[in-house]
């Protein structure tokens, strides 16, 4: 397909979806070749074959499946490296340009999910430290950077680009197999990689900065992984299938959260019939399984509100008593500044605008918060409807000279407005 000015954008939008979703699948299926003490070799493969797309497309046009040229493209620079090292010849031959394109072109197959869930465990190995692990999964799985990653954990990039060198280091001088780990190892790195399929999603549900109010890519890429491990019957554990439930019902609001010009709509205004019904049948069905669970987990009490929420006839109508009762218990469970922000809005919704209020002032000198655009954006919401506009207005203002999405920052000076 050749290139044309309406197809450069097409281009754009593709290399940046695959970007997401075909980093981590890239690395997953090098390291499974290569083996993963490579794993750096394996990332750095990874990216030449996107910033081989990024030279070629924009001009040659989009082929016919970009994950199958993407694929052949990073088998043919592996093969390339490796002899240039004059090491691993065995893996050399072995890698071959027929191989990688019959896995390209099937992407379901079992040994694809297969590859993507060891990189998953493989990168949440016990040896490395559990923050470290988390920024080194997002990194390598999901194609975050460390600036992303730095939005999401309130650090300076420069720490978190340590902290992954860090991690890579740890992991490779471990000398890491590629098989599933073993019943003893299982259960840290299952707890590790849900927290960080939880994150990833997050990421995508609400992006941190940049032009998009959602990206649906990867809070999708996050629901397939959740998924995979749900519909394994070896992890039949409760909080996979609490996470399962969560996503689900999360990810059904994802075409409702930005209108036809991709500008952000908070909940209240979401058009309910436009969320997805199968998602949240599917969400149902895992939250069943979860509760058959006698361990309650903070994805159980997550799902739960959703289940509120995708339950509920309209925004008026929600049981705002019972999703309050959830947060209380979320709120005791984890001392998360973010669980009580958003305990304290369900309050002011249930009509306790005094707890609403006590509790963001319990917040205001929580240092994790001071520059979090959420935290200014609920805070104002919340002294809106308490009918304090001028404090509103101070909060509206504050929470604009925070980093946030562009569509973020379009819906706050219209919330300003209404306090003028």
């Amino acid at each position: 397909m050749q290139a044309t000015p309406e197809t450069d954008t097409e281009v754009i939008r593709t290399l940046d979806r695959l970007f997401r979703r075909e980093t981590g699948r890239l690395v997953a299926s090098l390291v499974r070749k290569l083996g993963p003490g490579r794993l750096t070799l394996a990332e750095d493969i990874a990216q030449e074959a996107m910033l081989a797309a990024v030279r070629t497309w924009p001009y040659d046009g989009l082929p016919d499946n970009p994950a199958a040229w993407l694929t052949r493209v990073a088998a043919n620079k592996a093969i390339d490296l490796i002899r240039q090292e004059n090491t691993a010849r065995g893996a050399a031959e072995a890698l071959t340009p027929s191989e990688t394109t019959s896995e390209a072109t099937s992407e379901t197959t079992i040994g694809t999910h297969d590859d993507q869930l060891r990189l998953l465990m493989l990168c949440c190995h016990g040896d490395v430290p559990e923050m470290d692990r988390l920024i080194l999964t997002l990194n390598i799985c999901f194609g975050f950077s460390a600036r992303e990653v730095a939005r999401l954990f309130l650090k300076e990039p420069s720490a978190i680009s340590a902290r992954l060198t860090r991690a890579k280091t740890k992991l490779q001088s471990s000398r890491p197999d590629f098989d599933w780990p073993t019943p003893m190892e299982l259960d840290t790195r299952i707890s590790s990689t849900l927290k960080v399929i939880y994150l990833a999603f997050s990421l995508g549900y609400s992006p941190r900065e940049g032009a998009q109010a959602v990206r649906q890519d990867t809070a999708l890429e996050a629901l397939h992984m959740i998924e995979l491990f749900a519909g394994d019957a070896a992890h039949r554990r409760g909080d996979i299938y609490a996470l399962a439930a969560l996503l689900c019902l999360q990810a059904s609001r994802l075409e409702s959260r930005t209108d036809s010009d991709g500008r952000f709509v908070p909940l209240k205004a979401q058009k309910r019939e436009m969320w997805d019904k199968a998602l949240i049948s599917r969400g149902f069905h895992y939250l069943a399984h979860a509760k058959e669970s006698e361990v309650l987990s903070r994805y159980h009490l997550e799902a739960g509100i959703a289940a509120q929420h995708a339950s509920a006839p309209s925004f008026e109508e929600t049981d705002w008593v019972g999703i309050c009762n959830l947060y209380k218990t979320l709120e005791e469970m984890t001392g998360s500044p973010v669980v009580v922000l958003n305990h304290a809005a369900a309050l002011m919704q249930a009509g306790e605008a005094g707890a609403a209020i006590a509790k963001i002032k319990t917040l205001e000198d929580h240092g994790l918060l001071s520059n979090d655009i959420y935290f200014h954006t609920a805070k104002a919401e919340i002294l809106l409807m308490s009918g304090d506009k001028e404090m509103a207005k101070a909060a509206f203002k504050r929470a604009q000279e925070c980093t946030g999405t562009d569509t973020e920052i379009t819906h706050l000076e219209h919330r300003l407005s209404t306090c003028l």
